[in-house]
């Protein structure tokens, strides 16, 4: 449309919930799994532009300004960087992901499930990554400034899924890697977003300290058992 990239989707009635319960982790996990089948077949290609491979770009650009959000910030980065990447999964089925999943984008309409929305990030990855931003953004409570993981939010989350597709045994082994590794790319973004947007934009910017706490919580999980019972 003059020139420009454009398209046409349908209207999704409904609005998002301020909280979800387990019961709508199961039907959103159910319905990433309906999306990441129904388009299996689709012959689109796009590259992820907040892959692992842009963190450490994000990373420098960075700089040491961050230690006033958190004094050793850019050491738990590089550290946390610098391991995820020497674990990350290499051979775990990829495909069309929405990859920005977050309770804003989710809606419901008269208590059910009613679709997704806002697919700027859409792109091709693993499907399991898909999974484990859903974890970081939905599967933990917040109480006054503290962030506490709700392992029966991810295990409905997961259940959900696997009713329509199931994991592999690689997908089980990658769950936390991929965990840290998402929560890390929140923390990257938000991190540079918050030192670098002018206060007069218009968008509401979003506290990285969260994804501080997210992250390190990650970091004392390991297994698949750690987030499904």
């Amino acid at each position: 449309i003059k020139n420009k990239p454009a398209a046409i989707v349908s209207f999704v009635e409904g609005k998002d919930k301020n909280k979800l319960n387990i019961n709508d982790c199961h039907v959103i996990g159910k319905n990433i799994a309906k999306l990441h089948t129904a388009s299996n077949k689709i012959k689109l290609y796009r590259k992820n532009s907040m892959s692992s491979n842009s963190w450490s770009k994000i990373l420098n650009k960075i700089g040491n300004k961050c230690k006033n959000i958190y004094p050793s910030l850019k050491e738990l980065m590089r550290t946390n960087l610098k391991e995820i990447k020497n674990k990350w999964p290499k051979k775990i089925p990829k495909g069309i992901i929405h990859g920005d999943l977050f309770i804003d984008n989710i809606f419901f309409k008269k208590n059910k499930f009613h679709g997704y929305i806002d697919f700027y990030f859409a792109s091709n990855d693993f499907l399991m990554y898909e999974i484990v931003i859903c974890i970081n953004a939905l599967c933990f409570d917040k109480k006054k400034t503290k962030f506490i993981f709700k392992k029966k939010k991810s295990t409905n989350l997961i259940k959900g899924y696997s009713s329509i597709r199931k994991l592999s045994t690689k997908e089980k082994k990658s769950l936390n890697i991929l965990c840290r590794g998402a929560a890390l790319r929140y923390l990257l973004t938000r991190t540079y977003d918050y030192l670098n947007t002018p206060k007069s934009a218009i968008i509401k910017i979003k506290d990285p300290r969260e994804y501080i706490q997210k992250l390190k919580i990650h970091g004392k999980l390991s297994s698949f058992r750690d987030y499904y019972n």
